[in-house]
This record gives structure tokens, C-alpha cells and sequence, in this order.
């Protein structure tokens, strides 16, 4: 129930739809004589105008990207006995998989990376834990798709642990702390650095038992802020990520399915304490 309920969320708050659903609601309700109903249209006006200043001038989208990129750090291990990569970049083309292929889609930089460190580390092993099969057109999981394309660059199959087993990040994190408090270790985690920091809070949020997390953040959007006017309708969906992981972040907290909103620096490499 949670998983559909989060995929209507995000596509009420795609910016996009936010700002043409909300000119609806302002609309609709400043005709009543109601002064509930008055303020509430105020609101939506509000959201309207907030999220095309913002989204609109191409400098600010990219200011608060870059700022979110960049509260995680690489913590570059060396040695690692594994690495942990995050679903979430397969498209599960029927046509790909026909050719002999895998589809990505624009988070395909953190399975590259984390083909990097398998060739780079010849005895790390690989953990992955997503299905997300029901977020594709022919239902093939991402399980299927990354054990086809590390098996195409011929990783041993030996060093790949991959199981179907989650649709959402949350889950992810449950199966992953669920193998890493049976067997220990110093892991690298792959994802987006957008997506870094709740994933790092989710997992602060587990018992890894002995194991040790590092992050290696990847599939970077932003570049360094510099001041522009520039403005353009089609920059405002360049916030859709950034709302996304924020949304996200504030409902896995009033949920408890992290301890905090924003993950302790202090903790990184992640360790849990029981404490």
C-alpha cells in the first residue's frame, strides 16, 4: 500500500503537475465565499509562483542540487569485500534483453562505477538486492537485468549476490542490513549523489551488526554555482529529483523508518551502535 501510495505522490509532486494541478485548485476554490477555502487558493497561488521563480532561473535549480550532491562524501576504500549497488537503473527493455543487452536509463553511471570496482577489486563480491519489477513494461526485475550485464563484462557469477527481493529503497535497506549483520565486512554503497544522503540516513537507521558502510556517491547533475539570469519554463523540472529525495526524506521520517532527517556525518563510514 505504501509503494502505490508513494508512486501517486510523485506524480502530484512532479513540477510540472504541482504547478498545473495547483492553477486548478487556486482557481476553483477563489470562487468560494468560504475564507478556508480563500486561504487554501492563496496557498496554491503561493506553490505556483514559488516553484516557477525557483524553478525557472537555471542558477537556483542548480545551487540547491549541487549543495544536496555534495553533503556525502567518496570515502574511497581501499580493499573492500564488497560493494552494494542500489536498483534503480535498468529500464527492463524486452527488446535489450532479446539483443543480448541490458537498458539503462540516466542513473546508469553508478552500475558503471560499480563495474569499475569489480574489475578494479578482482576478489569484492557484489550485493544486490532489487526487484522493481512491477515499475517495468515487461515486468523483467532488475535482479534479472544486472546478473545479465555483469555476466556480459564476465564477472564471476561466483561474486555476484543478487536476489529480487525489493521495490523501494526502504526495502532495499532491510534486506541489505539482513546480510550485512549475518557476514560482516567493509562495504562500498553505489547510488546517485542526489539519492546519498537518504540512503545513508536509512541505513544509519539499521543494525548492520559488525559490518562497515562506505558511500560512493556517482550519477552527478550539478556543476559548480556561478551567478545567471538565465530563465526558462523547462528549467523547473530540473527540481523534480531534488523534491523527490526531500519528500522522501520527510516521509520516511514521520513513518520511522529513519531516526533523522538528515544523515550524521559523524557516522561514515556507517557502524551501528546499539546505543
Amino acid at each position: 500500500m505504501f509503494f502505490v501510495i508513494s508512486k501517486i505522490v510523485g506524480f502530484l509532486i512532479n513540477t510540472y503537475n504541482l504547478v498545473f494541478f495547483s492553477i486548478l485548485l487556486y482557481f476553483f476554490l477563489s470562487k468560494s465565499n468560504l475564507k478556508l477555502l480563500k486561504l487554501l487558493s492563496n496557498f496554491f497561488g503561493l506553490i505556483v509562483i514559488l516553484v516557477l521563480v525557483i524553478g525557472g532561473f537555471k542558477a537556483i535549480p542548480n545551487y540547491l542540487i549541487w549543495n544536496f550532491e555534495n553533503i556525502i562524501q567518496n570515502s574511497k576504500l581501499q580493499n573492500p569485500h564488497g560493494i552494494i549497488l542500489l536498483g534503480g537503473s535498468f529500464t527492463g527493455s524486452q527488446k535489450a534483453f532479446d539483443e543480448n543487452q541490458v537498458g539503462f536509463n540516466g542513473k546508469s553511471e553508478r552500475v558503471i562505477e560499480t563495474l569499475r570496482l569489480l574489475k578494479k577489486h578482482n576478489n569484492t563480491q557484489l550485493l544486490f538486492v532489487s526487484d522493481a519489477s512491477v515499475l517495468t513494461p515487461n515486468g523483467i526485475s532488475e535482479a534479472e537485468q544486472a546478473r545479465k550485464f555483469f555476466n556480459i563484462f564476465n564477472i564471476n557469477t561466483n561474486r555476484l549476490i543478487i536476489k529480487s527481493i525489493s521495490n523501494n529503497t526502504y526495502q532495499e535497506s532491510l534486506a541489505i542490513a539482513k546480510y550485512l549483520k549475518s557476514n560482516g565486512g567493509k562495504w562500498v554503497i553505489v547510488t546517485s549523489a542526489l539519492h546519498m544522503p537518504r540512503t545513508i540516513s536509512l541505513m544509519q537507521s539499521r543494525d548492520i551488526g559488525a559490518a562497515k558502510i562506505f558511500p560512493y556517491p556517482t550519477d552527478f547533475t550539478s556543476y559548480i554555482p556561478r551567478f545567471s539570469l538565465k530563465y526558462g519554463f523547462n528549467n523547473i523540472g530540473k527540481l523534480n529529483p531534488l523534491i523527490h529525495e526531500l519528500v522522501g526524506i520527510i516521509v520516511y521520517r514521520v513513518t520511522g523508518r529513519i531516526n533523522s532527517i538528515l544523515p550524521n556525518l559523524a557516522n561514515i563510514p556507517i557502524s551501528y551502535n546499539s546505543d
